[in-house]
């Protein structure tokens, strides 16, 4: 009996550890001199429905930064962002406009100028984040600095040169781009979980004069070399701004794996899908978006 005791403590023994090594504590943690390359990828298609007129658009929005760790303490982390590409194409049924500053457009139209114009201003260009372990973004430093300069050079230029620069002004401004980091790094759960647990976070966000409020649960689905498998399923909501009625909601799918050491996301991929009705000038318009939002994180030795 006493052989069987010890048999069954030592399983009890090797279970125990077995179910604590499982457990695994994500944040937000690169060491202090890393340098990485975080790249990111936002395709829209829009349709717009008005009077029984369909207008689609698409709209790709691509960039690549250098990510280096300036400085760490217990409560924050200090982040540099240096732009090293950037890609931006909105086309519809009667116009295109694109910039690609690695393959530069054959025989560019005038608004194509115009996004050269303001874009080229951003190549080579840093901007200081701060970030909390919990992925929350505490602050965005100069990128209001680099918007403006892209503003004020193609405004200069002709009229629509403004109506375009603001444009990049609210896609690339400080709160915009303290929202597309939350979107990538506040995830982490507050406790350490194994397989099966979920996690739910809440945010909201306001870009083009709409606020987006979303609901995500998160489910780890396995942890395998240090790399954490994340499921996500988020709820959405976007009421329109000023001027405007109605609501849009939808939801969002897809996969993230993390690097369970540095808790930077190695890929991530989420579908969204959005549609509703709003109301402005007196006119309804039926309005769907499907999306796909990709952002990978590399070290660079």
């Amino acid at each position: 009996m006493r052989i069987k005791r010890n048999l069954f403590a030592g399983l009890f023994l090797i279970l125990g550890l077995n179910i604590a090594s499982a457990q695994v504590k994500l944040s937000f943690n690169p060491e202090k001199g890393k340098k990485y390359e975080y790249q990111t990828e936002v395709i829209q298609n829009i349709k717009q429905n008005l009077m029984g007129q369909e207008i689609p658009m698409e709209m790709t929005t691509s960039m690549t930064c250098l990510m280096e760790i300036k400085d760490k303490t217990p409560q924050e982390i200090q982040v540099q962002l240096t732009y090293q590409d950037l890609a931006y194409v909105v086309s519809g049924p009667m116009m295109k406009m694109e910039y690609d500053s690695k393959n530069p457009v054959e025989n560019p139209t005038e608004i194509d100028k115009v996004l050269e114009r303001a874009f080229s201003n951003f190549m080579g260009k840093s901007f200081l984040v701060v970030i909390a372990p919990d992925g929350s973004v505490k602050s965005v430093t100069a990128v209001e600095t680099v918007a403006e300069s892209a503003a004020n050079t193609s405004a200069a230029n002709w009229q629509v040169d403004a109506q375009i620069a603001a444009q990049i002004n609210q896609q690339f401004s400080g709160d915009a781009m303290k929202n597309m980091f939350e979107q990538s790094f506040k995830m982490y759960p507050a406790n350490a979980v194994t397989a099966g647990d979920s996690w739910n976070i809440e945010g909201t966000t306001t870009m083009n004069n709409m606020n987006t409020s979303l609901k995500t649960k998160y489910t780890l689905k396995e942890v395998s070399r240090n790399m954490a498998t994340i499921s996500v399923e988020s709820d959405i909501e976007v009421e329109p701004g000023t001027g405007m009625e109605g609501k849009l909601a939808g939801t969002q799918t897809g996969t993230m794996i993390i690097d369970t050491e540095t808790g930077l996301p190695v890929t991530s991929d989420i579908s969204q899908n959005i549609r509703g009705t709003v109301r402005g000038q007196g006119m309804d318009v039926q309005m769907e978006t499907t999306g796909r939002v990709k952002v990978s994180t590399k070290e660079v030795r």
